[in-house]
């Protein structure tokens, strides 16, 4: 996968890792330990862009894995709150606008499960202005509540997004494993993802037990889709 993404090695068999040698588990560590990420990423000559794709992938795991759940929970870091803040990120980021970064942390706190931090960042990106990415994690944060109704709201107010193309495709070829591909009519529109027939395949977080798996790694690839895109829109990738 091209973007922020690629930037993490994680090949069956090899421990996540940067280009360099520097590998998730020992970001996870520091960070744990109380470094900022500021100084995370000088100690280990990481980029902004690097961070952020260690934090994508270390909530949202590689191809195997099905991401966090359709349905907020606890966080399972609960000590990563202070690395995901938007002080943090101001110390990182001081030239992009607050809007952009905002939006940035209102992703990163939802796939790391900090759902009040999440759906505050996002309420106050949308508020400065930002029209990129903000909505569609407001979105998902409503999806996750759950709370379809309002989910539906914020997809509204995102109308057609830049990732919904890509995003249609790596679905129909994972749909194209299934033995039953009729759910494409449902979760696309043509060349398009529709997030609507999403909300409604995991209305109330409570698809049936069949496809629960199924819609679990459909939202990892939607997130990784919009964390890429969030990190475009601030200027990497």
């Amino acid at each position: 996968m091209s973007g922020i993404w690629g930037l993490i090695d994680c090949r069956p068999g090899v421990s996540p890792r940067f280009s360099s040698g520097v590998t998730l588990d020992l970001v996870l560590e520091r960070l744990e330990a109380g470094e900022t990420p500021k100084q995370l990423i000088a100690a280990l000559n990481l980029t902004p862009a690097g961070l952020i794709a260690a934090l994508g992938h270390a909530a949202l795991g590689d191809d195997q894995a099905e991401g966090v759940g359709l349905v907020q929970s606890p966080p399972s870091r609960p000590w990563l709150e202070p690395a995901l803040s938007d002080s943090a990120w101001q110390s990182l980021l001081p030239a992009v606008p607050r809007s952009a970064r905002l939006a940035l942390v209102a992703g990163l706190f939802q796939i790391h499960d900090f759902w009040e931090a999440s759906h505050e960042a996002a309420q106050q990106a949308d508020g400065l202005g930002e029209r990129a990415v903000s909505a569609y994690w407001h979105g998902i944060a409503h999806r996750r509540e759950p709370d379809s109704g309002n989910a539906s709201y914020w997809f509204r107010r995102v109308g057609q997004h830049s990732i919904f193309e890509p995003l249609a495709e790596s679905v129909r070829r994972l749909l194209a494993t299934l033995p039953d591909r009729s759910l494409g009519d449902h979760l696309l529109n043509g060349n398009q993802w529709n997030p609507f027939g999403f909300i409604s395949l995991c209305r109330d977080g409570k698809p049936t037990p069949a496809l629960a798996p199924l819609a679990r790694r459909l939202q990892r690839r939607e997130m990784i889709a919009l964390l890429e895109a969030t990190a475009f829109a601030i200027g990497f990738g």
